[in-house]
């Protein structure tokens, strides 16, 4: 846990001269280039063409591919810890719904190279709250601010416009939170309201910082940054394939007998002349072949191509021969990826083991609620994924079974088949499960009795007989 005291007046100087609108730009750009907003430039005419209507963008976004491709590889299957806490904290996964909003916060982080989690605590249902937010773009989000001498967290910032119009500041300090409203500019007005996330203890800073490839910098990366040129040079080639495909692809018929000056060119025009060929008598008729596109379509897959090089994203995601890929030849392409994967599952492994050491001090500050243990201060935690590899389910099944056969317990098989706590839970309370248990145990006596056949329970019998 940071120790580093934070004055409110430091804080808040801090937030105004720490101000970096080139990353704030980036975030933004960002954003709009995931969502297909590229601001392509086009002619009337191809607007026209492509009947687009005001307003409407046209570009072929493989910014999308980029960042799904990785996040689609990034699930989080529960924690392993402390037996109590372990159920504790798959009980608030759950309640937080974070099957689905883990999935936010990971393309967040690879998309902009930035997002977080704000851990709070929600006192009617008396349980710690996650919830997603993005970096601080110039506008509204959230940015956590770190020591230029030790690079340990200060503080974190949220700010934002509420319901009514007025611009909003919270300050997370390690031992308090301070709330704002603007008066002028970034003149800052402190209020007192108690939603449940005041507190005067030592607790930590409660925004976890998700950072992608961070390089040992306090902020990320995202994977976009080197695709975004590549994808504005992508745009720009379909769109010359378009216009050569308006003005040349198509057949243009000729008459040769009169002036064409002021035809329209388009697909299926005649341009002719009312004056006969040179030594004919007639009309002669003819045509313009249409430009082979050839050349200019091998031109835009580069870049698809290029794409897919620099982001490590294997070629076949985006399709561009139409054939997919042998078994083999495909966990060979994806190596790639399944190493994006796993640094990424490091990182990301880490924030959300300090999401969950966070939250459980909330707990034990807060409460904790009913039926809730207080957690130890020294949790070890290990965020659990689900394997970022495909597999050949056929091969997969006969390895699990080989390690059964060893002796690995059948829990341990659940959880490596990605199934979450809760539901091992389930399995272990069936009878069936109950009932090959009671099998395995009768065959473990048996062998520790000698191979006799007999159970305890048969010899309890013969005794009472004598």
């Amino acid at each position: 846990m940071p120790e580093i005291a934070v004055d409110s007046s430091i804080a808040l100087q801090r937030l105004r001269d720490s101000r970096d609108t080139d990353r704030e730009d980036r975030y933004r750009a960002y954003r709009e280039y995931y969502d297909g907003d590229h601001d392509t430039q086009l002619s009337e005419r191809q607007r026209q063409y492509l009947q687009l209507k005001v307003g409407e963008e046209f570009n072929g976004n493989y910014c999308p591919i980029v960042v799904d491709s990785l996040v689609e590889r990034l699930t989080v299957t529960g924690f392993e810890t402390d037996k109590a806490a372990q159920a504790v904290f798959w009980d608030w996964w759950n309640a937080n719904r974070m099957d689905h909003q883990q999935g936010v916060v990971h393309m967040a982080a690879v998309r902009d190279g930035d997002s977080f989690v704000l851990v709070s605590w929600d006192n009617e249902e008396e349980r710690p709250t996650l919830t997603f937010e993005q970096a601080y773009d110039g506008h509204e989000g959230v940015m956590v601010h770190y020591s230029r001498d030790t690079r340990k967290p200060m503080f974190a910032s949220k700010r934002w416009e509420d319901d009514e119009k007025r611009d909003r500041l919270n300050l997370y300090l390690p031992d308090r939170v301070e709330k704002y409203i603007a008066d002028d500019g970034d003149n800052w007005e402190k209020v007192t309201e108690t939603n449940g996330d005041e507190w005067a203890a030592d607790l930590g800073i409660p925004v976890i910082h998700f950072a992608h490839r961070d390089q040992g910098y306090n902020f990320g990366r995202s994977d976009l940054r080197d695709v975004v040129p590549i994808q504005n040079a992508y745009n720009k080639a379909i769109i010359d394939l378009v216009a050569a495909a308006d003005t040349t692809a198509f057949r243009i018929y000729t008459m040769l007998g009169d002036d064409p000056s002021g035809l329209e060119i388009t697909p299926g025009c005649w341009v002719y002349s009312l004056k006969p060929p040179s030594g004919e008598d007639s009309a002669a008729i003819g045509h313009i072949p249409g430009e082979d596109l050839s050349k200019l379509i091998e031109f835009k897959d580069a870049f698809v191509m290029e794409i897919a090089r620099i982001s490590r994203t294997p070629l076949s995601f985006f399709q561009v021969s139409g054939h997919r890929p042998a078994e083999g030849t495909l966990k060979q392409e994806e190596s790639p990826l399944v190493a994006r994967a796993a640094k990424a599952q490091t990182g990301f492994g880490n924030a959300w083991e300090d999401v969950m050491q966070m939250a459980a001090r909330l707990s034990n500050y807060f409460g904790p609620a009913q039926g809730v243990p207080k957690l130890p201060d020294d949790l070890q935690i290990d965020t659990q994924w689900q394997d970022a590899e495909t597999r050949n389910d056929r091969t997969y099944y006969e390895t699990l079974k080989v390690k059964g056969d060893l002796g690995v317990p059948q829990e341990i098989l659940w959880q490596e088949m990605d199934y979450t706590p809760e539901q091992i839970e389930d399995m272990k309370g069936s009878e069936e499960y109950q009932s090959r248990q009671a099998s395995r145990d009768m065959l473990m006596q048996m062998a520790q009795g000698g191979g006799k056949g007999e159970t305890a329970e048969d010899e309890s019998q013969g005794n009472e007989e004598e």
